[in-house]
């Protein structure tokens, strides 16, 4: 008989690629609009500004916006690509059931007797958390951990699915998300400055030489000043997720518990959260710097 790979198997609705090494979603058309807005502001800065500001301010320039570049780059196809935590199914197969009846029911208790799967309780740090069963994997739930409807997968400690990046964030692929978000913002950011940066010292040296204009100086430097604004609006959207990212790996909680505290006003005290530290910094190093789970 034949061997099939597990993958080719994996009732998810996950893609896989390179024998099953690598992983992400189905909606590729934003994460491929998320790549062109990450490399082509990238390139056209590469192209018509870095060689003026290699040439007029200082080369480590250029070299550290390369390096940012990359990092930025390396960091989104690892989180889109990369296994996010999703736990295995039928770890749970047969689980014990609950039965109970309809009291308004003019037919005969036996008949509305029904079994739905009972649920577990455990305790951390002296608090009581309830695991649910998940109907789909057959398994009981985790603490922090979610069923992804769009990826049909329960992943642990899920804090979102990102259409953009095209896979759900959570314990295996949060620290390079996070790092591509700040990446991204740190790119904006530099070539905003840098952009400016290029159309100033046009502005001084057709200073000396003629009268300035606002199209001379947009005649010299397009790329730059337009570059300058499509950043600005990128900046908005990255930076604003980075503010609220930070926010949260501050306070140990991730964004569904965030929503569900705002949404759910009788579980809104995040501070009976048993995962936070009580330090930001102790958070902070918590969600950074733990070691990765097996895929």
């Amino acid at each position: 008989m034949k061997l099939v790979r597990n993958y080719k198997l994996f009732p998810g609705r996950n893609k896989f690629f390179c024998g099953g090494r690598l992983m992400t979603s189905r909606e590729y058309w934003a994460f491929i609009l998320a790549l062109i807005l990450l490399i082509a502001p990238s390139v056209l800065f590469g192209i018509f500004t870095c060689p003026f500001i290699w040439e007029h301010v200082h080369p480590a320039i250029p070299i550290v916006f390369a390096y940012l570049f990359v990092l930025s780059l390396t960091s989104m196809i690892k989180t889109s690509w990369t296994d996010p935590g999703i736990i295995p199914r039928d770890l749970d197969p047969f689980p014990v059931l609950e039965r109970y009846e309809d009291p308004g029911s003019p037919y005969s208790e036996s008949m509305w007797h029904h079994g739905v799967p009972s649920q577990k309780e455990v305790r951390i740090k002296d608090k009581t958390w309830t695991l649910r069963y998940c109907d789909t994997c057959r398994i009981y739930r985790p603490p922090r951990a979610s069923h992804c409807r769009q990826c049909d997968n329960c992943v642990e400690v899920e804090d979102h699915h990102c259409i953009w990046l095209n896979n759900c964030i959570g314990s295996r692929n949060y620290r390079p998300f996070f790092v591509f978000i700040n990446t991204a913002t740190l790119l904006c950011l530099f070539v905003i400055v840098f952009s400016i940066v290029h159309l100033l010292l046009v502005w001084r040296e057709q200073n000396t030489t003629q009268q300035v204009t606002f199209n001379s100086v947009f005649d010299a430097a397009p790329v730059s000043f337009v570059l300058a604004i499509v950043c600005l609006v990128l900046l908005l959207m990255v930076g604003g997720l980075t503010l609220y990212h930070c926010s949260l790996i501050l306070r140990g909680i991730t964004t569904h518990e965030q929503l569900r505290a705002s949404v759910m006003t009788k579980h809104s005290d995040l501070s009976a959260n048993p995962y936070n530290k009580d330090n930001p910094v102790l958070n902070m190093a918590t969600v950074l710097c733990r070691p990765r789970p097996k895929r």
